[in-house]
C-alpha cells in the first residue's frame, strides 16, 4: 500500500482571493449600510491582515477612534459584533453573486490529490458559514467531496498563529506530520503550520503579499494552471517538467532535509 499523504488547505486568500475582493468589500458595505464614513482601501486593509481574525481587527481600528466610532471599549465591541454580523451577511451575497474564483491552480490540485488518495482537509479559523458560502458556489461545488472534514473558527478556542486548528486537524485526519503539506497564504498560517510540526507551501494573496513568509518550504505566486498561468517560485526548489505546483512537487517538499518539529507542544483543542 503507498504511503499516506495529506493536504490542508488555508480558505480565504489560499484557495480564492476572498481578502481584498470578498471580506474587504463586505465590511465596506456594512460600514455604507450603517451610514458610516468608512471606506477601507486594499492597501488599509491588507494592514489589518496583520491581526487574526475580521472581528478582532475591526475593534483594533475602532479603538484607533475613527469619526463616529463609540468612544469606550464596550461600545466599540458591541459596533464590532453588529458589523461583524452585517458583513457575513454582505459576503455571502458577493460570494452569491459569483464575485470569487478559484485562484490559479486550486481545482486542478484538489482534483488530482483527490485521485491519489490524498487525505484532504480545509484548516481554517474562518466562521463556518463564510466557508460554506464560498464552497457552496459553482466554481468550488464540484470540489466539497474531496475533503475529508473541515476544522473552521468554530471548533477551537485560538486562532492562527496559534497551532490547534492544525494540531486538531492531525488528530482527526490520522496523519502525521510529515504526512502532509499545508497550502497558506498569510505569515499567521505559516506560523500555525511552523508551530504543529508542518511543512507549508505558501502562496502569497494580495492582500496578504509575501511579507512575512519566511520559514515555508516553498513560496509561489499561485499553485499555476499549465502553460497559460505558470506558477512562479519565488524561494524553495525549483518546480519539475511541469509550469505548476503538482504532487510530486509537494511530495518532494516532505523530504527536504531537516523535518520541522513543533516549537512547543499544540495543545489539544476543546
Amino acid at each position: 500500500m503507498p504511503p499516506a499523504f495529506g493536504l490542508f488547505w488555508d480558505v480565504d486568500g489560499t484557495m480564492a482571493e476572498t481578502e481584498g475582493d470578498g471580506h474587504r468589500r463586505a465590511f465596506n458595505a456594512a460600514f455604507a449600510e450603517r451610514g458610516l464614513p468608512w471606506r477601507w482601501s486594499m492597501a488599509g486593509y491588507g494592514e489589518l491582515l496583520r491581526i487574526s481574525g475580521g472581528g478582532e481587527s475591526l475593534r483594533h481600528w475602532l479603538a484607533t477612534a475613527p469619526p463616529g466610532a463609540p468612544g469606550d471599549q464596550a461600545g466599540q465591541w458591541a459596533m464590532a459584533a453588529e458589523l461583524q454580523e452585517r458583513k457575513q451577511v454582505h459576503y455571502g451575497r458577493i460570494v452569491a453573486a459569483g464575485a470569487l474564483a478559484p485562484r490559479p491552480g486550486v481545482a486542478r490540485l484538489i482534483q488530482d490529490a483527490a485521485a491519489a488518495g490524498w487525505r484532504q482537509w480545509i484548516v481554517t479559523t474562518s466562521r463556518r458559514r463564510a466557508v460554506e458560502a464560498l464552497l457552496c458556489t459553482r466554481p468550488f461545488q464540484p470540489l466539497g467531496s474531496a475533503f475529508c472534514g473541515w476544522i473552521c473558527g468554530e471548533d477551537v478556542t485560538r486562532k492562527k498563529p496559534d497551532p490547534q486548528a492544525y494540531a486538531m486537524a492531525l488528530r482527526q485526519s490520522g496523519l502525521a506530520p510529515h504526512q502532509v503539506v499545508v497550502l497558506e497564504d498569510s505569515p499567521h498560517g505559516l506560523e500555525a503550520a511552523r508551530r504543529a510540526g508542518l511543512r507549508c507551501l505558501a502562496t502569497p494573496s494580495r492582500g496578504t503579499g509575501d511579507r512575512g513568509l519566511t520559514g515555508a518550504a516553498a513560496v509561489v505566486d499561485h499553485l499555476g494552471d499549465g502553460p497559460q498561468q505558470p506558477a512562479t517560485v519565488l524561494t524553495g526548489p525549483a518546480l519539475g517538467s511541469q509550469p505548476h505546483v503538482d504532487l510530486a512537487y509537494l511530495e518532494g517538499l516532505l523530504h527536504l532535509q531537516g523535518s520541522p518539529s513543533p516549537v512547543r507542544p499544540a495543545p489539544p483543542g476543546p
